[in-house]
């Protein structure tokens, strides 16, 4: 006999292995398990369609391909920038462009490897309340009906949605985004904004040099022909992309103050996770932007039995849920 955490408990060694008695059910994780096999990880089992890497520290979206082609289109038109743009005005341009790309950059690797906010499933059906009516969720004095998803085995948390592309139920959806390769949710809205205002003051930045580059030619100060193209297409395609993005920069810095989702905006309904009104415009931007990211609800690099364990007893009427994001202090579930 032996004290673990305070418990006896009664360890038999035997030919094929070693088994626990006791309360607490021990079990050997990690390192192997009762039968000598090495224990699965959730991200070597994970049920959706997410390309996980890192082991589990990083997960994204399926399709790479679009993801791709962006990295290689930025970099590309920023290489055309430095060798005949920035290198012919002056090396702060050079530092300047350095510091904005690293900038987009970061928030586009936040927003492309990040959790957006998957929520975990069930291996059974989640069952509704007594009478059988599907539970509802009280939100800022708002009553939401909450939807069931077949696949998932859950019943989803307001303004939260089954992506299709990922396979999975996302907290807080907005959109699926294949230039970040990932779904635009909850815990990587932050990051996808930051992306798309910091390419497009990059965008405005590139284009402005090329114009500078132009006009210096043309007013005596003559440049090579391929520089002048060079500029010429730079213009083009950075104001173009500038000002769509920076349009698109704005749309979402106003769902934000308004507290619903792109998704909500385009059905038009709003799931009243957080308040609206203009008088809630600064709390909802502080909840986007500011608060303390919460953990992921799906363990990626915990154990796969524990992680796909279902939540709650037998007896419980409903999926453990959670409703988070401005409201949860004023939430009622029934």
């Amino acid at each position: 006999q032996g004290t673990i955490s305070g418990k006896v408990l009664e360890v038999e060694v035997e030919a094929g292995g070693m088994d626990t008695v006791g309360e607490d059910e021990l079990q050997l994780r990690g390192g192997g398990d009762t039968k000598g096999g090495t224990c699965k990880r959730m991200w070597e089992v994970f049920p959706g369609k997410n390309l996980i890497c890192c082991g589990g520290r990083c997960i994204t979206g399926p399709d790479p391909s679009i993801f791709v082609f962006n990295i290689v289109l930025t970099f590309g038109a920023l290489a055309l920038f430095y060798a005949f743009i920035a290198i012919r005005l002056h090396p702060i341009v050079i530092v300047i462009g350095f510091i904005l790309h690293g900038i987009s950059f970061y928030f586009l690797l936040r927003a492309a490897f990040t959790d957006p906010g998957i929520l975990r499933r069930r291996k059974t059906p989640t069952r509704a309340n007594e009478n059988g009516d599907p539970p509802t969720a009280v939100v800022n004095g708002k009553t939401v009906q909450l939807s069931y998803c077949t696949t998932c085995n859950i019943y989803r948390p307001p303004k939260c949605k089954h992506c299709r592309t990922c396979d999975n139920c996302v907290e807080e959806f907005d959109h699926h985004c294949p230039w970040v390769m990932n779904c635009v949710a909850k815990r990587n809205y932050r990051y996808f904004v930051g992306f798309v205002a910091s390419i497009s003051l990059l965008c405005v930045y590139v284009c402005a040099c090329s114009i500078a580059i132009v006009v210096i030619s043309v007013t005596g100060n003559r440049q090579p022909a391929g520089v002048t193209l060079c500029a010429i297409v730079l213009i083009l395609f950075t104001g173009c992309l500038g000002v769509t993005l920076s349009g698109f920069a704005c749309f979402h810095c106003g769902l934000i103050a308004q507290g619903i989702t792109t998704n909500e905006y385009i059905k038009g309904r709003a799931g009243g996770a957080r308040e609206t009104g203009c008088s809630q415009y600064p709390k909802n931007c502080y909840e986007v932007y500011c608060t303390e990211l919460p953990k992921p609800d799906v363990n990626l690099m915990g154990p796969a039995d524990e992680e796909m364990r279902d939540r709650g007893g037998s007896d419980e009427k409903m999926v453990d849920l959670e409703v988070r994001a401005g409201g949860d202090k004023d939430a009622e579930i029934s």
